[in-house]
């Protein structure tokens, strides 16, 4: 089932050649076009659409007919003359309208400003997905790294068994050497298993995320996700949330003063039937009426004030939550471009640490070879540069991450 799986994310992905170079900006946007989040942004702007649609509709003539039979047990009696116990009635009545107070344009107005709010909770969801593929593009890097550094070090352990298993033949040296460079090896060996295990698994998450093929001949910049902000200024979608939330509650607000203004239309009816307006003539027949209508709801007047306050108070609790999301982000920054600085001047040092733990390992290497020390106390050496080099790398994956994580926390505005 896993093979199978791969063979379709192979078929129905973009394949890349041996040198294509992979950058975590390319990985973001890819990861945003193929998340199936992103469909929901054409379903809301279809809904749009058709609710404005159905708003225009409101100007259209409302028609109805209507038939009715009826049966009374008494009639009225008059000179005499006695009506028919049995009635009947078919209409169609038509009514348009010729002023709404403005309530259809504010309809219109709140179906647009609902469908750009959803739109902006989907893509503060989608936002999110910066920092997953973030740490995925970063373990892939690491786990990278870790491999080259463990493939040098055995390497390294194997020329030395070379050497060592001379010395150890003609008698110079013990057999315990040679059994520690082997059990160091066979050490190594595990490791590199069970960092290409975690590389394959970071592979297989990212190629989910972008809907590319991924192999170790695939080439990964070390380049962050580069912000397009000036300075310090936020371009969060969050905020342009915000915005629209208090925008949505003045339109809200408009609506309902549309409410309470007049509304103007003429109406007509058309029927056949029997009794019509004139009761006396019993006889089956075409009657009709027309007239002009105005509707005011006053009543909807007396809570202006209070409405008007309300609108007042929504708005400032957006504003007060709106604060608080920058007060975060911000801090979140500062805290960011400590990091940034930080990482900047460790990595300096781990250059120095690399060239000295070269240098005497460099010397132990000799020393081995002349018998002066055990090839545990060479590996202790060899090791402690290994991890140095590894630390040095680290530290260069955990700059871009942050150097990311803080253009994340500023706006992408390419993603």
């Amino acid at each position: 089932m896993k093979r199978l799986t791969l063979l379709f994310l192979f078929i129905g992905t973009i394949c890349f050649s041996q040198n294509a170079t992979l950058s975590l900006d390319s990985c973001l946007r890819l990861a945003k076009k193929n998340y199936p989040l992103i469909k929901q942004n054409n379903l809301l702007e279809e809904n749009k659409i058709n609710n404005i649609k159905a708003d225009n509709k409101n100007w259209l003539p409302k028609t109805s007919f209507i038939t009715k039979a009826t049966y009374q047990t008494e009639v009225v009696e008059f000179q005499g003359q006695s009506f028919p116990h049995d009635n009947y009635v078919a209409a169609l009545d038509i009514e348009q309208s010729l002023v709404d107070g403005g309530q259809t344009k504010q309809l219109k107005r709140l179906d647009r400003l609902n469908a750009d709010t959803e739109t902006l909770k989907n893509e503060v969801e989608l936002y999110k997905l910066i920092d997953r593929v973030n740490q995925l593009y970063g373990t892939v890097l690491l786990s990278r790294e870790n491999i080259k550094i463990l493939k040098l070090y055995k390497e390294d352990i194997s020329n030395k068994k070379i050497i060592i298993a001379a010395s150890v033949n003609n008698g110079i040296m013990l057999q315990s050497n040679l059994d520690a460079l082997e059990a160091e090896e066979l050490k190594t060996e595990q490791s590199l298993i069970e960092t290409k295990s975690n590389l394959e698994t970071s592979y297989q998450s990212l190629m989910m995320f972008i809907n590319s093929r991924i192999t170790d001949s695939t080439l990964f910049s070390l380049q962050p996700a580069l912000s397009e902000s000036k300075g310090d200024e936020l371009n969060r979608p969050e905020l342009k949330l915000f915005d629209a939330q208090k925008s949505l509650f003045e339109v809200r607000h408009k609506l309902e003063n549309k409410n309470a203004m007049p509304r103007i239309s003429i109406s007509g009816e058309g029927a056949y039937g029997r009794p019509g307006p004139n009761f006396l003539d019993q006889d089956l027949r075409f009657f009709a009426q027309a007239g002009i209508n105005i509707k005011w709801n006053i009543g909807a007047l007396y809570n202006f004030s209070n409405q008007k306050k309300q609108l007042s108070i929504n708005q400032k609790m957006v504003d007060v939550q709106k604060e608080v999301f920058e007060f975060n982000i911000r801090n979140a920054m500062l805290t960011e471009i400590a990091q940034i600085n930080s990482l900047t001047e460790i990595i300096e040092k781990d250059k120095k640490i690399i060239e000295k733990r070269h240098n005497i390992s460099s010397t132990y290497a000799i020393q081995l070879q002349n018998g002066a020390i055990t090839s545990t106390d060479y590996l202790t050496e060899l090791n402690a540069e290994m991890q140095a080099i590894l630390n040095q790398k680290v530290h260069e994956i955990k700059r871009m991450t942050f150097i990311t994580n803080y253009n994340t926390s500023k706006g992408i505005n390419n993603f």
